[in-house]
């Protein structure tokens, strides 16, 4: 997941939480709102500290994904999918002959 994914999801995730507990513990609106709004901010804060010591220690060099050797691995897949595609129409087409064949001789 990409760090502002995670971030946006966190922001999400603390809004709906704030708002539940606020909900359960208190009665006036005023509360209700304020209450959401800094459990928003404590989980966004938390986040933002997670995202950003993730980006500080973490080497980018090891963590790229070898673009060539996925896209051999799915050029694989597809001409493996091609292939099963063409079997199965050969063996549709071949019971659908079969099953005119049967069709005719009743």
């Amino acid at each position: 997941m990409r760090q502002d994914n995670y971030i946006s999801f966190s922001i999400v995730v603390g809004f709906f939480i704030g708002l539940i507990s606020s909900i359960i513990k208190f009665n006036q609106p005023e509360l209700i709102i304020l209450w959401t709004i800094v459990w928003t901010v404590i989980v966004y804060l938390i986040a933002l500290c997670s995202a950003s010591f993730y980006m500080k220690f973490i080497d980018y060099e090891k963590k790229k994904m070898n673009i060539k050797k996925l896209d051999s691995t799915l050029n694989y897949y597809l001409k493996e999918f091609d292939k099963r595609e063409k079997e199965t129409f050969s063996i549709r087409n071949y019971l659908k002959h079969i099953s005119s064949i049967n069709e005719k001789e009743e």
